[in-house]
């Protein structure tokens, strides 16, 4: 089973919860932290890796675009600090009406 599907079902509640526009860095962290068990067990697949996060949050990113632009709609890049405190581009997203 693809690590990512037990995470990606719980996509539309976390679009939902939301504001209008937001960022990866934004999403991501709610999607952690109101589902931190699938959310560590996909983290785990790359647990040999030396940047399992980057990994990780870069493909939960891309399926934003991938499987729910139905549902949101990217309109670009800003600015952002990730978890550990880093800057860095990150996607910009719309909800779609």
């Amino acid at each position: 089973m693809d690590p990512y599907e037990e995470l990606l079902a719980f996509y539309p509640e976390i679009i939902d919860q939301m504001p209008n526009r937001f960022n990866s860095h934004e999403f991501i962290l709610k999607l952690a932290h109101q589902h931190q068990g699938p959310y560590v067990r996909v983290l785990a697949h790359y647990s040999d890796s030396d940047t399992p996060f980057a990994i990780v949050h870069g493909r939960l990113a891309k399926l934003l675009a991938e499987r729910f632009s139905h549902l949101v709609r990217y309109v670009g890049d800003e600015p952002s600090r990730d978890i550990f405190g880093h800057v860095n581009e990150v996607a910009l997203w719309i909800k779609v009406t």
